[in-house]
C-alpha cells in the first residue's frame, strides 16, 4: 500500500512540475508545444497554431523538427535543456503554413519525472514586445559603453600622438647603418599603429551615427562589398541573389559596414582553405541576407556573450565590431541572428523588414 501511494504521490507531483514549467514559461501572447524527447508534439496552444499559422491537427503527432528547420541548432539547444535542467532561449527560423518562415525567440525547458520527460517549448513571434524590451535594454548598455569608451579614448590620444610623434625623430637620428636599432623602431611604430586604430575604433564607436534610412534595394550593396572585398588566398567567395528584391528602409553605408564586419570575420574563422557564401532569400515579412562560412565556428559558451561590447575570440581586436553591427540591423527595425557549431562553420542572418 505504502508503494502505492507513494508512485501516486510521485505522479502527482510531475504533472505539477509540468504544469509549473507552462505556467512559468507561457502567457497568453506566446505560442506552447510539448514535446516528447524524439520530438513528438503532444500539446500544442491556440497562440501557437496562430504562429505557426498550422492548426492543431497539423500540430500534434507531428515532429517539432517539420518546423525547426536549423535541426542542428535545435537540437544542441534541445539537449542543453535536457542535460542542464534550466530553460534556454534563442532566435531561430521556423516554418508556418504556406511555406512562410519566421522569426521566433523559443525557449526549451525539460519538465517531468526521468522516465516520462518532456519538452515544452515555449515562442514568441519576434515582432512582438519583447523585442522592443530588448533593443531599448541593449541601446541602454551600448551607450553606456560608448560614454566610458569615448572618455578612455580621449584620454589615451594625446600621449599616445606624441610617443608617436617621438618615435619617429628617433627613427631619424638613428643612423641607416643601424639596422638592429632600425628594425626595433619600426617594429614599435607598428605596435603603435595597432594602438591607435584600436583607439580610433573606440571613438567611432562612441560616436555611433543614426541610420539615414531611405528606399532602396540591397543588390547594390552586396556587389559593391563583392567587387570590393579580398578573401584571403584558398578562400572562395560566392554570393546568391535573390531573382526579385524589394526595396526596402536602408542606410546603405552602414548596411555595407555590417556586412564588410561580417565577412571580415569569416574571413579570419577559416583555417587554410574553404568558402564564404553571401546570400539573399525573402522570407515571410523579411529580407534575409546571409554570410555564411566554413570555418571553425563558435562554442555555445561563446554564442551567448557574442554581441555584448568588448567579448571577442580573436586574439586582437576590441571585440566592438559585433556589437556595434547588431546596433545598425536594431535601428533598421530588423534582427542579426548567428548559428553555428564548432568544426561546422557559422551562418549570421541579417533579417530587415519588407
Amino acid at each position: 500500500m505504502d508503494e502505492k501511494l507513494n508512485r501516486l504521490k510521485k505522479n502527482i507531483e510531475e504533472q505539477e512540475a509540468l504544469l509549473a514549467a507552462k505556467q512559468c514559461l507561457g502567457c497568453a501572447h506566446e505560442g506552447m508545444l510539448v514535446t516528447t524527447l524524439d520530438g513528438t508534439i503532444t500539446e500544442a496552444t491556440s497562440a501557437a497554431e496562430h504562429i505557426l499559422e498550422t492548426a492543431s491537427a497539423g500540430l500534434r503527432g507531428h515532429s517539432i523538427h517539420e518546423f525547426c528547420t536549423a535541426r542542428d541548432a535545435y537540437d544542441e539547444m534541445s539537449r542543453q535543456a535536457v542535460r542542464e535542467e534550466r530553460a534556454w532561449n534563442r532566435s531561430m527560423v521556423v516554418s508556418a503554413g504556406d511555406g512562410k518562415r519566421k522569426v521566433v525567440n523559443m525557449s526549451i525547458q525539460r519538465a517531468g519525472a526521468p522516465a516520462a520527460l518532456r519538452l515544452v517549448h515555449v515562442f514568441q513571434d519576434c515582432t512582438d514586445l519583447r523585442t522592443m524590451e530588448e533593443r531599448l535594454l541593449q541601446s541602454e548598455r551600448l551607450a553606456t559603453v560608448g560614454r566610458f569608451a569615448s572618455q578612455i579614448a580621449h584620454e589615451i590620444r594625446n600621449p599616445l600622438n606624441s610617443i608617436l610623434l617621438n618615435i619617429e625623430l628617433l627613427e631619424d637620428e638613428i643612423a641607416e647603418s643601424n639596422k638592429e636599432g632600425r628594425g626595433l623602431i619600426r617594429s614599435v611604430l607598428r605596435e603603435l599603429d595597432r594602438l591607435n586604430d584600436i583607439v580610433s575604433e573606440y571613438l567611432q564607436y562612441s560616436r555611433f551615427p543614426k541610420p539615414h534610412l531611405k528606399r532602396g534595394r540591397v543588390d547594390g550593396v552586396i556587389q559593391g562589398l563583392r567587387d570590393s572585398f579580398h578573401a584571403r588566398q584558398g578562400i572562395q567567395l560566392t554570393v546568391n541573389l535573390a531573382a526579385s528584391t524589394p526595396e526596402l528602409w536602408l542606410d546603405e553605408g552602414l548596411l555595407r559596414q555590417v556586412l564588410d564586419n561580417l565577412m571580415r570575420n569569416a574571413n579570419e574563422a577559416i583555417e587554410g582553405e574553404g568558402t564564404i557564401e553571401l546570400e539573399t532569400d525573402v522570407m515571410d515579412r523579411f529580407l534575409a541576407i546571409r554570410v555564411k562560412d566554413s570555418g571553425v565556428g563558435i562554442s555555445l559558451e561563446a554564442r551567448a556573450k557574442l554581441f555584448e561590447p568588448f567579448f571577442t575570440t580573436k586574439s586582437h581586436g576590441t571585440g566592438l565590431g559585433l556589437a556595434t553591427s547588431q546596433q545598425i540591423v536594431f535601428e533598421h527595425n530588423g534582427h542579426l541572428l548567428v548559428e553555428s557549431q564548432p568544426g561546422k562553420g557559422s551562418t549570421f542572418s541579417i533579417l530587415l523588414p519588407l
